[in-house]
């Protein structure tokens, strides 16, 4: 109870940094209430407004992706669009666990099913997450160990308690003061943006067994990592744990092939061993060991989910990444390594980004528009990085998979 209460502090001072009467949407999946409800009552003691608790369950989806068929797919209740309205109107923060404990429900549903009643879902809601990327309103996903996610991670009969004593260092739970070592890494992070934007990057190369890719930079492309910043100043973390620095990318300027070196669920499906090609921007060909069907219903959700929406560095040298794990949630696996997304990108990550007050006027500007945004992890030990400016200077930034000084 102690550790939770510890943990849901973090999430509620360094996550949303809760604000004196904020309401607070809670969601998770119901293997993950118990700590929901630790967490709602520790919003109450730190003065929340209002928390409400909502249950996202994986069975009951697949029995509805069981027996619908058709246009039933498309119906989206209309109370969750007026929630959404009221939630943005009135600043609420959200807060989603990671239902990682129901990764595996959907693994055989029909991925054509679940792509239109994600593709119905994300149209009606796209006000909602655009405001969220937007840094206009406080957000962070975590994860918290139960039985099931433990038994994905350490193998079957693994405990909870095991899984805690690996999350601990990841989470700086183990430190004498969490919250001040949050507050070095998000330092750092932020000392490493400052450097990388002084610089103006033009384009960036990765290169690692079966991957040579150039991904194209806006001239308005910002590095952004750590804290951001909200519009009453209030600095928020969007992920709990977070290793990464990432930018918007040109949508229209990635070039080359890529290899996926972690699994990721796509429409709620594994895939394996993915691999794209990218001219003047999109995918052109794309290929997986599993899952392949998915990454298809995947690509037909919008134009948009065929161009990067994002690309971000992490070390190979880091607490995930060395714990030699694979947590089948996408929180901590792209934080084990240099991701990209594929789909919509961040407005934030753009300088000047307020003046861009429409989807043309961003999509202009390099940031990409999809209603969809999924992340594969794209580096490791191998991965070498350089960094280009439009003047021609050669700029190494990764070697071996981690960071040099520059």
């Amino acid at each position: 109870m102690d550790k939770l209460k510890e943990y849901g502090e973090i999430i509620l001072r360094s996550g949303i940094n809760l604000r004196k009467g904020q309401c607070v949407r809670i969601r998770c999946g119901a293997e993950d209430y118990h700590f929901a409800r630790i967490l709602g009552g520790e919003a109450y003691r730190l003065g929340a407004g209002y928390v409400q608790i909502t249950i996202l369950d994986n069975y009951l989806d697949l029995s509805r992706f069981t027996h619908q068929e058709g246009d039933a797919l498309d119906y989206v209740p209309p109370h969750l669009v007026e929630e959404g309205r009221v939630m943005l109107d009135e600043d609420w923060a959200n807060i989603r666990i990671d239902n990682v404990g129901e990764g595996n429900v959907l693994k055989n549903a029909d991925p054509g099913k679940v792509a239109r009643n994600r593709k119905a879902l994300g149209r009606k809601l796209k006000f909602f997450n655009q405001s969220l990327m937007a840094d206009e309103h406080a957000w962070c996903v975590v994860a918290v160990p139960g039985k099931s996610w433990a038994e994905q991670v350490l193998g079957d009969g693994a405990t909870e308690e095991e899984l805690w004593n690996v999350l601990k260092p990841i989470l700086r739970l183990d430190r004498d003061d969490p919250a001040k070592a949050w507050d070095e890494l998000n330092k750092t992070l932020h000392a490493r943006c400052d450097r990388y934007n002084g610089i103006q990057f033009d384009r960036i190369r990765f290169r690692s067994e079966g991957t040579d890719l150039t991904v194209g930079l806006s001239d308005r492309s910002l590095w952004c990592g750590g804290p951001m910043p909200l519009a009453d100043g209030r600095l928020y973390n969007a992920n709990i744990p977070s290793e990464e620095i990432y930018t918007t990318p040109d949508w229209r300027r990635t070039e080359g092939y890529v290899k996926v070196t972690r699994p990721v669920s796509v429409r709620e499906k594994i895939v394996v061993g993915a691999q794209f090609r990218f001219e003047k921007g999109k995918v052109v060909s794309f290929s997986a060991e599993e899952g392949e069907d998915a990454l298809k219903e995947f690509f037909e959700t919008d134009e948009g989910a065929s161009y990067l929406g994002e690309i971000a560095l992490v070390q190979n040298d880091s607490p995930i990444s060395n714990s030699g794990l694979i947590f089948h949630s996408i929180l901590y696996d792209e934080n084990a390594s240099c991701h990209m997304a594929l789909g919509a990108g961040y407005p934030s990550c753009l300088r000047d980004f307020k003046e861009l007050d429409s989807d043309e006027k961003l999509k202009e500007a390099g940031c990409n528009d999809s209603l969809v945004h999924t992340d594969f992890m794209i580096g490791g030990p191998d991965t070498e990085l350089t960094a280009y400016t439009a003047e021609g200077e050669e700029i190494t930034l990764m070697e071996k998979g981690n960071f040099l000084k520059i």
